[in-house]
Formats: C-alpha cells, sequence, structure tokens
C-alpha cells in the first residue's frame, strides 16, 4: 500500500468511523490491485521532496493532484506536470519555465505574477484562472481553453495559441507581441520596434 493512501486510511480511523474506514480501505485496495504499474502518476518522493523544499526542477509529478494546495513561490523549472490538477491550488509566484503542463487543469487556480517560460501547455484549462502578472513567453498553447481568465498585465509574447478555445476573456491589456493567435495569424500590433544606435542619434526629438 502507498504512503499516500495510508495517510489518507489512518486520517479516517483517527475519526473513530468504522463505516468509513471499511468503505476507504475496500476502495483504495481495489484500486491498487487493478490500476497496472504504467497507469500510476506521480513520484512520491517527488512530492514528498515538494511539499518539503518547496522545489523540485525536473521532477516526475505527473497526474498529480494539487487541489487547494498553496504552491506559492514553489520552484518547478522543467519538471513534468502532466496531466496534473491544480483546481483552486495557489501558484503564485511560482517558476514553471520549461515544465511539461500539457492537459493540466487551471480552473480557479491563482497563478499571480509567475514564470511559464517556455511551458508546453497544450490542451491545458485556464477556467476563472488568474494569471495577471504572469510571464508566459515563448510558451506552446495550442489546443488550449480560456474562459474568464484574468490576463491583466500577463505577458504572451511569442506564444503559440493556435485552435485554443477562448470565452469570455478580455486580452486587451495583455501583451501579445509575436503571439500565434487561435486562427493561426502572427499578432504584432503593440510591437516595440528597436532602433539601432546609428540611427536613434539622428532623430530629431
Amino acid at each position: 500500500m502507498s504512503y499516500l493512501m495510508s495517510i489518507g486510511i489512518m486520517d479516517l480511523i483517527r475519526n473513530c468511523d468504522p463505516r468509513r474506514v471499511a468503505f476507504a480501505v475496500g476502495t483504495l485496495l481495489s484500486a491498487a490491485v487493478v490500476l497496472p504499474q504504467s497507469a500510476l502518476a506521480a513520484d512520491e518522493a517527488d512530492i514528498q521532496r515538494l511539499i518539503e523544499t518547496r522545489e523540485c526542477q525536473g521532477c516526475d509529478l505527473h497526474e498529480a493532484d494539487f487541489r487547494r494546495m498553496d504552491l506559492a513561490d514553489v520552484k518547478l523549472q522543467g519538471a513534468d506536470l502532466e496531466g496534473a490538477n491544480f483546481y483552486y491550488a495557489n501558484l503564485d509566484g511560482a517558476e514553471l519555465q520549461g515544465a511539461n503542463l500539457i492537459d493540466v487543469n487551471f480552473t480557479y487556480a491563482s497563478v499571480r505574477n509567475a514564470y511559464l517560460d517556455g511551458a508546453d501547455l497544450r490542451y491545458a484549462i485556464f477556467d476563472w484562472t488568474d494569471l495577471s502578472g504572469t510571464s508566459i513567453t515563448g510558451a506552446d498553447l495550442r489546443d488550449s481553453y480560456f474562459d474568464h481568465t484574468d490576463l491583466t498585465q500577463t505577458i504572451l509574447d511569442d506564444s503559440d495559441l493556435t485552435d485554443t478555445l477562448v470565452f469570455d476573456v478580455d486580452f486587451s491589456q495583455a501583451s501579445l507581441c509575436g503571439v500565434i493567435d487561435w486562427t493561426g495569424l502572427e499578432y504584432r500590433r503593440g510591437c516595440t520596434v528597436a532602433v539601432p544606435d546609428e540611427i536613434d542619434d539622428t532623430l530629431d526629438y
């Protein structure tokens, strides 16, 4: 039996509810027997490391359940978080550069002032997600889902949003220079063009 299963059962035992304990033991043991090794999710040692140290760069955390957890300022650069669940989680200030975030659920999550640059966010769900002030430059957001997402001062420069589903989202306060939008076109409005020094010196202001 896994460490996390044991914790769940012990919590029920402490609450002295024998019917719930019997149901939980039966359910958890059945799941442990039925599920093949390939279906097991995140490495439990990596989860424990993240909880204890607030960092786990390059760790295997795929399909991990982080619902309602406080993960503010965690360092997860390059981590494998494919299929992870961050429902209602706090990821403010988190560093997720280059992470595998395919099919991740960010519903109702707070991801303010975080760093997701270069992350793979294909099929990710941003439903009522707060991404204000977050940097998501050069990210792969193809086929992701945005609904009532807060993009105030969010930096999406050079990201790919091809075939992204967007509902009730205001992009007017986000930086979109070089973005490939949901129609497949490159967005250039508002981009700042650098002026070479030799030309800049000749301009009359």
